[in-house]
């Protein structure tokens, strides 16, 4: 099993008040699963992503990832598993302007301290595999929606990370480039990486082996479920 939510709360305060977000939320990934956590806006899915992938903490509960309870790492820790263990792709690409998208993709394995050379070997390598081994050295803005978030994925995954999680990656694509980035999703999934995505969008949901649903905070197993 690579990731484990147990019981899982996330309160935030406005001034003298509470608003719950997330309430006792429970799940499990196994190692090499393709999951998609559907769910409208507000409805939490946003922030339990951030919670797993260590951008947030939880008010309560416990997260294992990879079999380490995430509560007891200190900054450093968590930086660290954030670097080697997950890889993110956003709506928003969060791409840097002033990079090429070679430089873009560069940049994880740089900050893990790998030497030039080996990292432009696999960057490269990653590029091609998202079919951009044309377009390495194009500025963001220079590149379509959908080859910014091949970009995106090539950073994601050339670190080899444990696990890649996908925020809305369709969001901000037209349905042609959205259809070759849930293509891509699954053909890095067969070869093995475990993928967690969250999504408004039920027909992209389907796409995945095994699909959950969050509304007011609290995650059902299945749309099946949520309908009975």
């Amino acid at each position: 099993m690579i990731l484990e939510c147990k019981d899982i709360c996330k309160t935030y305060r406005d001034g003298a008040l509470e608003v719950p977000v997330l309430k006792n939320v429970n799940f499990q990934m196994d190692e090499g699963e393709y999951v998609a956590i559907m769910g409208p806006s507000g409805s939490g899915k946003s922030t339990l992503m951030n919670i797993i992938g260590c951008l947030d903490q939880a008010t309560s509960g416990t997260l294992l990832l990879d079999g380490r309870d995430i509560s007891r790492c200190s900054e450093n820790e968590l930086a660290d598993i954030r670097l080697k263990k997950l890889g993110f792709v956003f709506q928003s690409f969060q791409l840097l302007s002033y990079q090429t998208a070679i430089g873009n993709v560069e940049l994880p394995l740089m900050y893990a301290g790998v030497p030039k050379k080996e990292r432009r070997e696999a960057a490269e390598d990653a590029l091609s595999r998202v079919g951009l081994a044309e377009r390495m050295q194009f500025l963001p803005n220079q590149l379509s929606g959908g080859q910014k978030q091949r970009v995106a994925i090539a950073r994601a995954m050339v670190n080899h990370p444990r696990m890649l999680l996908a925020d809305e990656p369709t969001g901000a694509l037209d349905s042609a480039s959205g259809a070759q980035v849930m293509e891509l999703f699954s053909k890095l999934n067969e070869e093995g990486m475990a993928l967690l995505m969250i999504t408004h969008d039920s027909h992209v949901a389907s796409q995945a082996s095994r699909m959950v649903v969050i509304r007011d905070g609290r995650l059902v197993q299945s749309a099946e479920e949520e309908e009975a």
